[in-house]
């Protein structure tokens, strides 16, 4: 895997620029589709809207009204629904920018707070914006218009059809309930992303030990570096949550204060085990590290062993390659026997023998993979 280029921070100063960076990103630009869905504790309705009437009769209708835009590059759409609620033009700016990092901030009769939803992207992990408006009986999201069968899309839809079922009563508990599911299943969303990670992480633990090869490390430093595009976002959510559950909050009542506990500890739980899975990949290098260098002390040491062995026999060619007379008195021995050629032979092969028992004795010949 490539090292990926870091994308520079832009945020648009109005509601046109942010929107217009959206639309510039995307490739072929659609209507936004708006849904609702209204409950009162007994009955639920689902419906896609297209005008403000709509809207106003649904909030007369229902306690509590869920309207989700989805796909952010429909300035007409954003501006539409942004008049029904009369929520102001900076803060439609800060739900639809993209890179917009989690908070919670009150504007005017509205509660603004902004999340980041997981999904991967092949075995890159991507943080979609989610922007939440809380009201006294209304739940506004914005989000991008996600791939069919995305871990995004699933997020919403999760929480959707748990409505459908009838298995949480909005009508009742109202909209702060609502708003504490929907980060709930956000928050829900980041456990099997990190459980790709663990699994990568013991692929990346067996090639380190037995196959320490080169373009290992970095992929190993591709895991740390998706760790910490995760951490960025958990980050701030966690004080996001710690606000919504432990301080008093405009439209958030106590009953919904515990679920915002409850989805902070979770929060706490994913970082434990994201810096777990960070120092895991710092242990994967040190173990990279250490396994190249033992497989460089193997080679060495059978090049050693090697240089040693052709020690002797170096010794004995280069002591029979001096060609004196051999009719001196100080004549080489053998040099005038019939069998001298052989016999130097066998004191090679003995030499090399005997070395080669001497280093399996020692251990030295044992240790090799």
């Amino acid at each position: 895997m490539s090292r990926r280029k870091r994308r520079r921070r832009h945020r648009p100063h109005d509601l046109a620029g942010a929107i217009a960076a959206a639309a510039h990103r995307s490739t072929g630009a659609r209507s936004a589709i708006v849904r609702l869905i209204g409950c009162d504790g007994h009955e639920i309705v689902e419906t896609t809207i297209s005008t403000i009437g709509q809207i106003e009769a649904a909030r007369e209708r229902w306690p509590v009204v869920w309207i989700d835009v989805e796909g952010v590059d429909d300035l007409t759409t954003i501006r539409f629904v942004g008049e029904a609620f009369a929520i102001p033009p900076l803060a439609l700016e800060d739900a639809v920018t993209p890179d917009e990092r989690p908070k919670v901030e009150a504007f005017g009769q509205e509660l603004l707070i902004a999340v980041r939803m997981p999904r991967m992207d092949g075995e890159t992990p991507v943080t979609d914006p989610l922007g939440i408006f809380l009201g006294e009986r209304h739940v506004l999201t914005f989000h991008d218009r996600p791939a069919h069968g995305a871990a995004s899309d699933q997020i919403l839809e999760s929480v959707r059809r748990r409505i459908r079922e009838g298995r949480t009563l909005l009508g009742r508990h109202g909209a702060d309930h609502l708003c504490a599911l929907l980060i709930d299943a956000v928050i829900d969303g980041f456990f099997p992303v990190l459980e790709q990670f663990g699994d990568r992480l013991e692929v990346l633990e067996d090639e380190a030990i037995y196959r320490p090869e080169p373009a290992l490390l970095a992929r190993i430093h591709d895991v740390r570096h998706d760790l910490m595009t995760l951490r960025r976002a958990l980050w701030p959510t966690r004080d996001v949550l710690h606000a919504l559950g432990r301080e008093a909050t405009a439209f958030v009542t106590e009953e919904a204060r515990v679920q915002f506990r409850d989805s902070y500890d979770h929060t706490m739980e994913l970082l434990d085990i994201m810096e777990s899975y960070r120092e895991i990949g710092s242990d994967l290098r040190d173990i990279y590290l250490a396994s190249l260098s033992n497989r460089m002390n193997d080679v060495m040491k059978l090049l050693t062993v090697i240089a040693t062995v052709f020690m002797p026999l170096t010794f004995i060619t280069g002591w029979y390659g001096m060609n004196f007379d051999r009719d001196s008195p100080w004549n080489l021995p053998l040099l005038g026997y019939r069998f001298g050629a052989l016999v130097a032979a066998g004191m090679m092969v003995a030499s090399t023998a005997g070395m080669i028992a001497l280093f399996w004795r020692r251990g030295w010949l044992r240790s090799w993979r």
